[in-house]
């Protein structure tokens, strides 16, 4: 687990609510250890998020900012409680606002293919022409559809009849065809 640079800048700029006094963790560090919890491994509670921290490496709890016990000569993992009084305690507007700040310097700018009238060219499209390009089918080659189709439980129009979604997709390039 590598834990991406600048997550701890971006984490440190959410105000701390707890007493200064008897602190042992960074705010952020707390945060990050919940951040890289729940991305990496998929640990949804913050019983699982603290055994997640409680198995990591060396390593990895020194890049989270995680204080080091010099009598033991190891990085300590925050424990169940902790990360609970702190996850409780914590503003979830700014924790988002700051996650998206982070975010927002991660985003890719996006890929604008134009067509040769200026409209822009979707991704299906892209795919399937530069797919066409690269390997050329056989003339002999059959194509097939694949037909999906689901009634949606609970929507009635307001004559009494049903719902239904109908989608095709086609074998040799997955292209989906939306009714």
């Amino acid at each position: 687990m590598v834990v991406p640079s600048g997550l701890l800048d971006a984490l440190a700029k959410v105000p701390d609510p707890r007493n200064p006094r008897g602190v042992r963790f960074r705010l952020a560090t707390l945060l990050a250890v919940g951040v890289c919890a729940l991305t990496s491994a998929g640990h949804n509670s913050l019983t699982a998020i603290a055994e997640w921290a409680r198995r990591c490496d060396q390593d990895v709890l020194a890049r989270l900012g995680c204080p080091l016990d010099p009598f033991a000569g190891r990085f300590k993992a925050p424990g169940e409680r902790t990360l609970r009084d702190v996850f409780a305690r914590v503003d979830p507007a700014i924790l988002t606002a700051a996650g998206f700040t982070r975010l927002t310097t991660l985003q890719a700018r996006p890929i604008s293919a134009t067509t040769p009238d200026g409209t822009v060219e979707r991704e299906q499209r892209r795919v399937h022409r530069t797919a066409q390009h690269e390997t050329k089918p056989a003339a002999t080659t059959s194509y097939g559809l694949r037909r999906y189709g689901r009634c949606l439980r609970g929507a009635v129009r307001a004559d009494g009849s049903r719902v239904f979604v109908l989608s095709a997709v086609r074998h040799h390039d997955a292209l989906t065809a939306a009714p």
